[in-house]
């Protein structure tokens, strides 16, 4: 296993146009973008210069460290970024959106913002090309497996009504660049996010997120339908070291999880964690 991940491409970035219907949000700020330079444009990441191994005290080495050291690049894959191009992005503009997201999150509003990164771009279809972190998320937020994320969609509100007021900012953007923000505040790696996502004027499809129930097989079926290897579905799970889902220290992001998961856990159902 290498730290460098096939080319796969499910969650990078997808941008999406407006539909003559339009779909009330459950935010008082609709999904826009004004950037019609960027129209119907998928960024993709350079993978001439793939990221380097973590490295540091986390880190677990040997057999043991192969599951872990994917954990990183894969995470970048979600926000599509892996060495983004400076010249598809406004340095100032990405600067804003950082500072003001600095502003509002913290590390305990970190796990929540880093699933609703997942909620959104989860959504992907690769045989048809749907979905994917287009700002869909803002209408789906009733649906059962969104429970929650209206804490994170407000906390990102409020960055977000400062950065309008000087430069329109798209939902896919402004939670992109939060999602990288949570995994550097808690610890993770610094990750530079390409800007330019155009926001769905409506919701993604319902039934296209992995349901918690799915066994092993099943959840390789339906990673695969959004362009993920085995070995990437491994590395994605890998962020559940984050939260309240008991995987060491809920604020750290480091290879906690998988250390659990070499320790066979299943083996005691009385101390099997929910969401393995």
């Amino acid at each position: 296993m290498s730290s460098t991940l096939t080319n796969h491409h499910l969650l990078l970035c997808s941008t999406s146009t407006a539909s003559a219907e339009q779909h009330k949000p459950l935010t008082n700020f609709p999904a826009k973008s004004q950037r019609p330079t960027f129209t119907n444009l998928n960024f993709r990441p350079n993978h001439h210069h793939p990221p380097p191994p973590p490295s540091g005290p986390n880190l677990v080495v040997g057999r043991r460290g192969l599951i872990s050291i994917a954990t990183l690049p894969c995470l970048t894959q979600i926000m599509g970024c892996l060495q983004a191009n400076a010249a598809q992005s406004s340095t100032k503009e990405y600067l804003l959106i950082k500072e003001e997201v600095r502003k509002v999150l913290s590390k305990g509003k970190a796990a929540g913002v880093l699933r609703l990164v997942f909620h959104d771009a989860g959504t992907f279809d690769l045989d048809d090309k749907t979905g994917g972190m287009n700002g869909s998320i803002v209408y789906e937020l009733e649906r059962p497996e969104n429970s929650g994320l209206k804490k994170s969609i407000k906390v990102l509100q409020k960055a977000k009504i400062q950065i309008d007021a000087i430069q329109p900012v798209s939902w896919g953007d402004m939670i992109a660049v939060a999602g990288a923000e949570a995994v550097e505040i808690c610890g993770g790696p610094s990750i530079q996010v390409s800007l330019g996502r155009l926001d769905s004027a409506e919701p993604d499809p319902e039934g296209k997120l992995p349901e918690e129930s799915l066994n092993a097989s099943s959840l390789k079926k339906c990673f695969q339908r959004k362009g993920f290897s085995t070995q990437e579905l491994v590395a994605l799970s890998g962020a559940h070291t984050l939260g309240s889902k008991g995987f060491g220290s809920p604020t750290s992001f480091d290879n906690a999880y998988y250390k659990i998961l070499l320790e066979k856990p299943w083996a005691n159902p009385g101390k099997v964690v929910c969401q393995v």
